[in-house]
């Protein structure tokens, strides 16, 4: 059978040979005869071997089985979604409306940052995590890949901006207290060096006692929010440019077809920078912001006042906002890079790419992150409706306003 294939493999090369212009002669036919026989070439017809471990891969070579109930799935994504939009749409219409300082405009964005991600991202995501096939086609997959990095980055940074200016706030709250309590010890030296005046004013009854309290509504503790937004806008766009031009979908068969992007000489270097200012840069930051509001909410609550109690909500909100995005984003995240970083060190990037977005284990684990990742999307505005004094009044009250509107 041997000498079979081997003569079969001349006749095809000397077919071959004479339909070249430059054909080489007899003696090349036969070279190339020789080492067809001795050694495997391309136009060999597979090995056993081969052929045999190419069926033992069905993920790849067959559709692959969704990991949950679609149905179940697109349920599970229009309720967590719709109630997620419907929350981020009322706390962005409340704060226009009835609030105009720097957390409110900070919270705004967040909210817009995360229906991005529950219109756009989360969907397409868990639909393509369960079924392991994209069936959105390019454009989709364009948008998908581009938006992910520029949504998810987006909110990163905007929590973290929550707790950085909630902790500025706090510090020229503190400084303008002890200013003033500086002014108050000024003042009652120079009383107690005057004797005429310090009489006048002990004798006077209609003089108020003198107090320590400050009104920080009287304060100016404007904190500028517009440079760090925007510094985070145009971080977020530049990330996730490359998606935006390097996205694109592969078809592994007739009926499995992949969303990713794929650059051979510049994939590294755009995983690297997507890993150190998605993941680490933020990461770090909030580690160090959750220590120090840490620190903040147990000083404030030792001196609670009527007049700090915004702070101090503030101050919970931006704790509530890190763990929730250590607990339900981050380990996306983290994924995310892997799979990014083990297609970038494989010899073929598109098996790779198969091996890693069908196997049966990074499928379910990336399945089960994208939905907590979702969750947080849907919780954050819900924590601001609890957790900041304004924001509440401002929706209890325009519940009673429609209740008593459709009552009458």
């Amino acid at each position: 059978m041997d000498i079979n294939l081997c003569s079969a493999h001349v006749l095809g090369l000397m077919i071959h040979q004479q339909r070249k212009k430059n054909a080489g002669g007899p003696a090349a036919a036969r070279g190339g005869g020789a080492r067809g026989c001795s050694g495997p070439q391309s136009l060999l017809p597979p090995r056993p071997g081969r052929a045999a471990r190419a069926m033992s891969q069905p993920a790849v070579l067959n559709a692959p089985d969704p990991l949950l109930p679609p149905f179940a799935v697109a349920v599970c994504i229009a309720c967590v979604a719709g109630a997620g939009i419907l929350c981020n749409f009322s706390v962005i219409t409340a704060l226009l409306k009835f609030s105009n300082n720097g957390l409110s405009a900070i919270i705004i964005q967040l909210a817009i940052a995360d229906v991005l991600i529950l219109c756009i991202l989360s969907g397409p995501e868990l639909w393509f995590f369960n079924i392991r096939t994209w069936n959105f086609g390019h454009n989709c997959c364009t948008a998908f890949r581009g938006l992910s990095v520029f949504a998810s980055t987006a909110s990163s940074y905007l929590i973290a901006t929550v707790a950085l200016h909630t902790i500025a706030t706090i510090n020229l709250e503190e400084k303008a207290m002890e200013r003033k309590m500086k002014r108050n010890r000024e003042t009652e030296d120079e009383e107690i060096k005057s004797s005429h005046h310090s009489l006048v004013a002990n004798s006077d009854s209609s003089t108020p006692p003198r107090t320590m309290n400050l009104d920080y509504r009287l304060v100016d503790t404007t904190v500028r929010v517009t440079p760090p937004v925007l510094f985070i806008w145009i971080l977020s766009a530049s990330l996730s440019i490359p998606e935006f031009v390097l996205a694109t979908t592969i078809n592994i068969n007739e009926k499995v077809s992949l969303c990713t992007s794929i650059d051979s000489h510049h994939k590294l270097n755009t995983i690297s920078w997507l890993a150190t200012f998605n993941l680490i840069l933020p990461g770090t930051i909030m580690c160090i912001t959750g220590v120090i509001v840490i620190s903040k909410l147990l000083l404030q609550k030792r001196t609670l006042s009527d007049q700090n109690k915004e702070s101090v909500s503030a101050l919970k909100l931006s704790l509530c906002l890190i763990i929730l995005y250590w607990i339900f984003c981050t380990p996306r995240s983290i994924t995310t890079v892997y799979r990014l970083y083990s297609r970038s060190f494989g010899e073929d990037q598109i098996s790779s790419f198969e091996s890693e977005k069908l196997d049966g284990i990074i499928s379910p684990i990336s399945l089960a992150f994208s939905g907590t990742f979702m969750l947080a999307a849907a919780l954050r505005p819900v924590l601001s409706m609890l957790l900041l004094p304004k924001l509440k009044n401002v929706l209890s009250n325009s519940t009673k306003y429609n209740e008593r509107y459709f009552n009458t």
